[in-house]
């Protein structure tokens, strides 16, 4: 029987650490391909520009799933919510690795990043659970899953490309988000949602929230400069 917390509840050190970990995994599903660009080309016989457009579309991808999928965090219950989407993200890592065509990669690249995006949820909810003297940490470590999966996710894709290929890169992605997947399942409690209303009424707030909130406002820019 899963546990449930709500924001009167401090977040314990394990599950922060499941937090960060889990974060690094999903968001490196984001950066696979870059160094892959090359064999991916060879492989469907095709140039490397056409195939960089994987790419460009992994990361608009991205931009859809934080605009579209991590409002409804305050929506629905986190640990369900987040389930669900482990579904599509390990379905979307292995249509890419069954890939055949350009078409096919181009497809499951923007499903990858916009499926990608449980970092996203993981960053507000470490604040939400940490108390207050402890907020800039717990973000900061969840954050620093984030940044260590981005860095790494190019080393580790560029090594497995080039001794084993480019498909075999997905199909460890997948296994690896099947186990964690499997983790979070029996060890993050669950979040209730605090927000009660349509999807429709969510978005409105989310776009009121970026009209009225200077801070959200410099947030939102430096990570667009970033």
């Amino acid at each position: 029987m899963s546990q449930t917390i709500d924001s009167k509840d401090e977040i314990s050190k394990a599950t922060l650490w499941l937090m960060t970990i889990a974060t690094g995994l999903v968001v490196a599903n984001n950066y696979y391909n870059q160094p892959l660009l090359g064999l991916i080309a060879k492989d469907l016989h095709i140039d490397e520009a056409t195939v960089s457009n994987s790419a460009m579309l992994t990361q608009i991808g991205y931009a859809f799933g934080l605009l579209l999928i991590v409002p409804l965090g305050d929506m629905f219950k986190r640990k369900k919510m987040i389930l669900i989407d482990f579904f599509f993200i390990i379905f979307s890592l292995v249509g890419m690795a069954m890939s055949t065509s350009i078409l096919s990669i181009l497809l499951f690249s923007f499903l990858i990043g916009f499926t990608s995006v449980i970092p996203q949820v993981f960053v507000p909810m470490a604040a939400e659970l940490a108390s207050k003297e402890k907020q800039a940490s717990a973000i900061g470590m969840v954050m620093s899953g984030l940044l260590i999966g981005i860095l790494l996710s190019r080393v580790v894709s560029g090594f497995v490309g080039s001794y084993f290929g480019w498909r075999e890169m997905y199909w460890i992605a997948s296994a690896i988000m099947v186990i964690t997947a499997i983790t979070i399942a029996l060890k993050l409690p669950e979040v209730l949602p605090n927000f009660k209303g349509s999807y429709k009424e969510l978005m409105r707030s989310v776009w009121n929230f970026a009209r009225k909130q200077p801070v959200l406002q410099l947030a939102a820019f430096r990570g667009a400069m970033g």
